[in-house]
């Protein structure tokens, strides 16, 4: 169902303990796999120990980029070069 080169994302956590699927079709079609855990209601509270300043967050952001600079800032950290961890759009 996915076009070459797409991602199959898998949220949450399945119920099952084993899926199967056939590998030889992801690779043929070089499909990516990303599992992201949900974490439901974890969002405000983070968003409220940030704007507390309890939360240190700013070694995160190693790198800052003018609005005009957005499809650079989307290029660098798509590579993952430059020890990129976070790169901020200034508005």
């Amino acid at each position: 169902m996915l076009r070459p080169g797409g991602t199959l994302v898998f949220v949450g956590i399945p119920r099952e303990e084993r899926i199967s699927f056939e590998p030889d079709k992801m690779r043929r079609k070089e499909v990516d796999l990303l599992n992201v855990r949900r974490q439901n209601r974890c969002v405000q509270p983070a968003i409220d120990l940030i704007a507390s300043g309890r939360a240190e967050i700013d070694y995160m952001i190693t790198h800052r980029f003018k609005f005009e600079k957005t499809k650079e800032a989307f290029d660098l950290v798509g590579a993952f070069v430059d020890g990129v961890i976070k790169a901020m759009i200034e508005m």
